[in-house]
């Protein structure tokens, strides 16, 4: 059984709809990520798992126990909110060991959990000290011993590292991978970050304007996106998205052609071409398309060309030395087998 699952849930602030019969489930081990740009419904759908919001219709289950109506406290879920919500007149021991005072548990039990949780998060040295004395990174890890000490069925993490720097981001991030391994139950994460999203989760939900547009893996949400806007909005550079005409095994881009394999079956005239940036090659006397050089970005280990061609703008990831500047002609390649091809209303019809 699953052991989050959500059934058609809906929920409304005033004419807006934020989130729309939104059905998905999640299995104890997951490590699942909302994922979307703002305002797509993300952190709504994180708020109706922990109770802080009330679905207008559909079903929630956690542990295979309905909770659709039931208060935060009545369902063992602990978040982490994007700006921690510590205590300041509070010791970094006390904001630790507070859900489970409330809980009127045994002080010697108190502080062999607060002893555990904080040499876990190698924040043992830190329990006299208040909030404001720590760190940002230092303060993320108060949040999620806060939340672990409760052992709970479920955590849920808001955006816990937008408030870092990008250094510490990346160490918070494999710090979060790491921890997931010894939590021994579900983790729903929100983001807008997708290198994050594909580097700790075992499943992703892509969201937009309040629909899940995809479930799955990153490996399969980035090799095989099933609309437009999933393709467009993981990876980066994004997958190119090319406006084409198809006829037999050809799609053309204005007036220039490429070549599809036999295998690619379609039932279309028209629709779009997408292929991602690595999958892109240039040569300076033959390919594919003709373009032109628009910018060139080294970035230390690979570089990102801009193209032009008829009207569109393309990208290029090398991982080589660029000989080229704005203006040259090039030539571009597809690998044949990275090619996808989406109908007009933006979904996959082949790869």
């Amino acid at each position: 059984m699953p052991w989050i699952e959500f059934v058609n849930v809906v929920k409304h602030f005033d004419n807006v709809i934020a989130v729309k019969n939104v059905s998905f489930s999640i299995e104890r081990n997951d490590f699942f990520t909302l994922l979307g740009p703002s305002g797509c419904g993300k952190t709504t759908t994180l708020r109706l798992i922990a109770g802080l919001e009330i679905p207008d219709d559909g079903k929630i289950f956690i542990a295979n126990q309905d909770v659709t109506y039931k208060l935060p406290k009545e369902r063992n879920v602990a978040m982490v909110f994007q700006n921690y919500a510590l205590y300041p007149h509070m010791t970094v021991k006390e904001n630790i060991s507070y859900p489970l005072v409330v809980r009127k548990m045994p002080k010697a039990e108190i502080e062999k959990r607060v002893g555990y949780i904080a040499q876990s998060l190698q924040i043992h040295q830190l329990l006299d000290r208040y909030p404001q004395q720590i760190s940002g990174g230092q303060q993320q890890r108060v949040a999620l011993a806060r939340a672990m000490i409760q052992t709970p069925s479920v955590f849920l993490l808001d955006e816990p590292l937008s408030n870092l720097d990008a250094k510490l981001r990346l160490e918070a991030r494999s710090f979060l991978k790491h921890l997931y391994t010894e939590l021994g139950t579900a983790v729903v994460y929100v983001t807008h970050d997708q290198a994050e999203a594909m580097a700790l989760s075992t499943k992703i939900a892509v969201m937009d304007n309040g629909v899940v547009k995809q479930i799955g893996s990153p490996k399969e949400i980035y090799d095989e996106p099933a609309n437009t806007f999933v393709a467009s909005f993981i990876g980066n550079p994004p997958m190119n998205i090319l406006r084409c005409e198809i006829s037999e095994n050809h799609c053309y881009i204005g007036e220039q052609r490429i070549d599809l394999q036999p295998s690619l079956k379609k039932d279309l005239q028209r629709g779009y071409l997408g292929i991602r940036p690595e999958n892109l090659q240039l040569h300076p006397t033959k390919g594919d398309l003709v373009a032109e050089i628009f910018v060139v970005e080294p970035l230390g280990v690979e570089t990102i060309v801009t193209l032009s061609v008829n009207g569109y703008q393309l990208k290029s990831l090398v991982f080589e030395d660029v000989p080229y500047k704005p203006g040259d002609k090039i030539w571009i390649n597809f690998k044949r087998d990275k090619i996808h091809i989406f109908d007009e209303n933006g979904q996959r019809v082949a790869r």
